[in-house]
């Protein structure tokens, strides 16, 4: 026979599964409608103004829904330069890394902008150079 605690760990156990199984992680993935392919320049501001604010470079390319390539970011009190990846979904870009970065940005046209977080919220814009 099992113990009270066995069952007690086991019912937790069940609950916890049975609650995570509704979940799903991200946004609902739908075809891209745009395509990030290319340099996007642009400016950061914190949400907190007094927190800073600096320059973002993202040069993508996209294959499907998702997209690599690399980013600089200038001004931020941690470095978080170096190589980016994430999915696009929509006309959503969501960035999944560097890891210390989330957030996303609205593609229109040539002009992507959103909230990223990290050690600091804030917004950014970013146009596509030509």
């Amino acid at each position: 026979m099992m113990s009270v605690l066995a069952r007690m760990v086991i019912g937790m156990a069940v609950l916890a599964v049975a609650g995570c199984a509704g979940e799903t992680v991200g946004p609902p993935q739908v075809a891209p409608t745009v395509d990030v392919t290319g340099k996007w320049v642009g400016t950061w501001t914190a949400v907190r103004a007094n927190l800073g604010n600096g320059r973002i470079e993202m040069t993508l390319q996209q294959t499907g829904s998702k997209y690599t390539g690399n980013l600089l970011v200038t001004g931020a009190p941690t470095d978080p330069t170096g190589p980016t990846e994430g999915v696009v979904s929509g006309n959503q870009l969501r960035v999944l890394r560097p890891p210390s970065i989330t957030g996303g940005f609205t593609v229109q046209g040539d002009t992507m902008s959103g909230t990223i977080g990290g050690v600091i919220e804030a917004n950014a814009t970013l146009t596509r150079q030509k």
